[in-house]
């Protein structure tokens, strides 16, 4: 068992998970994310219906909160999606004033970033591609193709996750399928007041 507290490590990219070895998973299905997706009435039918699929998972190297120490975190989004909206993770703001890193592993994706002014700013994410989200910006990953979309991130350890606010307003934009292709659409629902 590899020991990654605050110890020297490596680990391979690549393979199912992503990362190996990772220490935990974290699972999202659609029932966790029923308060997130535009179109309620149709995820409300399909969890009566039993229907909860898998929306993304995240492999983890957590350190101990503390300054100066980096999460590592490999997460796979699945295809698909609610309606014309595509497949997402929750989205958050850090605690802590934080930076985060992501690295396109495979796929195809978007990264949605917004301030708590609501300045909006979206980067492609696809292999090889690094994108730094800066310190008090929202950030949320949206899977735009066909297979899974799988990317690494890097993030202080003493960050802290803020979903609740995210859960409350959402994002000032969506991402929709729109004549096959993906597309940047205003959010109905986000407070005009911020």
């Amino acid at each position: 068992m590899t020991d990654f507290n605050n110890k020297p490590f490596s680990v391979r990219l690549g393979g199912e998970t992503g990362i190996n070895p990772y220490r935990q998973v974290i699972e999202r299905r659609l029932s966790d994310l029923s308060n997130y997706f535009q179109n309620r009435k149709l995820v409300d039918e399909m969890l009566k219906r039993g229907e909860n699929p898998k929306i993304y998972e995240v492999y983890e190297i957590p350190q101990p909160s503390r300054s100066g120490l980096i999460n590592v975190s490999c997460t796979i989004l699945y295809p698909g999606k609610i309606g014309d909206e595509y497949y997402f993770t929750k989205g958050h703001f850090h605690v802590k004033e934080a930076s985060e890193v992501y690295i396109g592993l495979k796929g195809e994706g978007m990264v949605l970033m917004q301030s708590a002014d609501g300045t909006f700013k979206s980067e492609n994410l696809k292999p090889g591609v690094l994108i730094y989200i800066p310190p008090s910006m929202a950030h949320r990953t949206v899977n735009v193709g066909g297979e899974k979309l799988v990317f690494l991130a890097l993030f202080p350890s003493d960050a802290g996750h803020d979903y609740g606010s995210i859960e409350e307003s959402g994002f000032a934009k969506i991402v929709v399928e729109e004549n096959g292709k993906p597309s940047l659409k205003d959010n109905p629902n986000f407070p005009k007041n911020i």
